[in-house]
């Protein structure tokens, strides 16, 4: 394979031949999600949970077993086989660093990768390193493994030399991969939400951003001149009006691209006439858009959902694009879980709880929890939305519930489902977890329609 490198707003090779980038994420491996995993609240929690209630061994071997099973080659050799030639690899800092041991880093992390990067290279994919949980947090959500609602990472100097040092170990372990198609600094920060997420009006900390994306640029130039360096913008990698000029050769500009049309527009019918007005006006009267065209660099979409209709957008304009994403529980995956494997089934009693915590249901307790949280979340926007009508009271319906399970009802449903291994065995462990093997798990028709029609190059 052959180093990759800008030109303009295109992705070339060394020898100058060039490269669309189309392909999906391995997300819920080396950075776990609860609802890909089919697991309640934020991994790290959940891993210390594992360990007094299953007891130190049997906890941590819990993950191992997950971590062995969930992706391995043959799941590689099948996205190549659809026509994907990137795969973005988000990566949680917890599995290189642990906070009590700053700046010490395990080899394990390292090894996963390694393997990732061999396989990757066998079939001929690219691989971009994405840093989707920093250490900090660099956004106040689940998926940056964060159960406290704030981001660190923007107004603590420790937690700003941990993510630069960490990508110094990264660069140093990978600059002549060439396997490596770029370095994803940070997933979706939002420098808005250092004390909590709250609908406040959106106001970026442009200062806070660019010193530490010129810092981690710096740092990685110092030991990597070759690879590409992607930046995601503000805002979950949605605003950029504040950005800093591109400041150096290689650098790739990524957005994600989950559409609000629909939510906006619940009136619109999926896919009509206007729903891909609204699709098109979406896109061209971005942020993103209007960064890559005045600077002329390249947009590498990094997630979004292949059930929005962008990819004709993305294929006219030469879009780069990995959508998120390519395993998990959910049957929307492009790979999945069958719905009777022996996983699904073991914790369906803590899934029928969550599914009745969250949608009206015949539990009488669990329909009184919701109601209280949906008549609370109105009384609260009734007594201050007079008082402060600037504040973003769409996205409130977001988030006040959410607050309420992240910090206080995910770590009872997390109790919830970890009893329900008490008693087991290691060997009882890898029989669940071999559901996540790509030979147990089914492959969603529609899904692997969409790669091979705009992944193999057939229809360019």
């Amino acid at each position: 394979m052959e180093f990759l490198q800008t030109k303009g707003r295109d992705i070339v090779t060394e020898s100058g031949k060039k490269v669309v980038l189309r392909g999906t994420n391995i997300g819920a491996w080396m950075n776990m999600e609860d609802f890909m995993d089919g697991f309640p609240g934020v991994e790290h929690r959940l891993r210390y949970y594992a360990k007094e209630i299953l007891g130190k061994e049997l906890g941590e071997y819990f993950f191992e077993s997950l971590l062995d099973r969930f992706f391995r080659e043959e799941d590689v050799a099948y996205m190549a086989s659809v026509g994907i030639n990137v795969l973005r690899f988000p990566i949680n800092y917890r599995h290189f660093e642990d906070d009590m041991n700053p700046f010490v880093y395990k080899e394990e992390g390292f090894r996963r990768m390694d393997k990732v990067m061999d396989w990757c290279e066998k079939y001929g994919i690219y691989v971009i390193i994405d840093l989707h949980a920093a250490q900090g947090h660099q956004n106040c959500d689940w998926h940056s493994d964060n159960n406290m609602r704030t981001a660190l990472l923007w107004r603590t100097k420790h937690f700003r030399d941990r993510v630069i040092a960490l990508w110094e170990q990264l660069a140093a372990r990978y600059k002549d991969r060439a396997v490596v198609a770029a370095y994803d600094l940070l997933n979706e920060p939002t420098t808005n939400n250092q004390y909590n997420r709250m609908p406040l009006p959106y106001v970026s900390d442009w200062e806070a951003m660019n010193s530490l994306y010129h810092d981690l640029y710096n740092a990685i130039r110092a030991i990597d001149p070759k690879h590409i360096i992607a930046i995601e913008g503000d805002d979950f990698s949605r605003r950029f009006v504040g950005m800093d000029p591109p400041y150096g050769p290689n650098m790739i500009y990524s957005s994600h691209n989950y559409s609000f049309v629909l939510r906006r527009h619940p009136e619109v019918e999926k896919f009509s006439d206007e729903y891909y007005r609204l699709l098109n006006e979406e896109f061209y009267d971005s942020e993103w858009w209007d960064y890559v065209t005045k600077y002329n660099v390249p947009l590498w979409v990094s997630e979004f959902s292949l059930g929005d209709g962008q990819l004709d957008i993305f294929k006219k304009e030469g879009i780069h694009w990995t959508s998120w994403s390519l395993k998990m529980v959910s049957p929307y995956a492009l790979v999945h879980c069958r719905k009777d494997c022996s996983y699904l089934k073991f914790i369906e009693p803590y899934r029928k709880l969550k599914s009745s915590y969250f949608s009206k249901s015949e539990n009488q307790a669990a329909l009184k929890v919701e109601e209280g949280i949906k008549n609370l979340q109105d009384a609260v926007q009734e007594l201050f939305e007079p008082i402060l009508p600037g504040f973003d009271w769409f996205q409130h319906i977001e988030y006040f519930p959410k607050t309420i399970a992240d910090i206080y009802v995910d770590p009872l449903l997390q109790h919830v489902y970890l009893n329900l291994f008490k008693g087991l065995t290691k060997a009882d462990i890898d029989e669940l977890m071999d559901s996540f093997l790509f030979e147990n798990c089914e492959i969603n028709p529609e899904v692997e329609a969409i790669h091979k029609k705009y992944c193999d190059g057939r229809e360019d």
